[in-house]
């Protein structure tokens, strides 16, 4: 079980050289994630930073979104 404190993030292609950055806190993996689509990889990970140092949240990564 994750973290509650903890956001679980990924990143994956969304066609046309965009990418699409999207997380959920730890606790509720069954929420719709936060998106954003983005123009790179390097943009994607960098908004799920950003928005990370917001909170204070530390980041796991993840390949894929998590399962429910």
């Amino acid at each position: 079980m994750p973290r509650s404190d903890t956001l679980l993030a990924w990143v994956r292609p969304d066609g046309d050289g965009e990418f699409l950055a999207s997380f959920v806190g730890g606790a509720a993996t069954k929420r719709r994630p936060a998106t954003q689509l983005c123009g790179s990889l390097d943009r994607a990970r960098q908004w799920i930073e950003n928005e990370a140092a917001q909170i204070g949240a530390p980041i796991e990564w993840l390949s894929a979104a998590p399962e429910s």
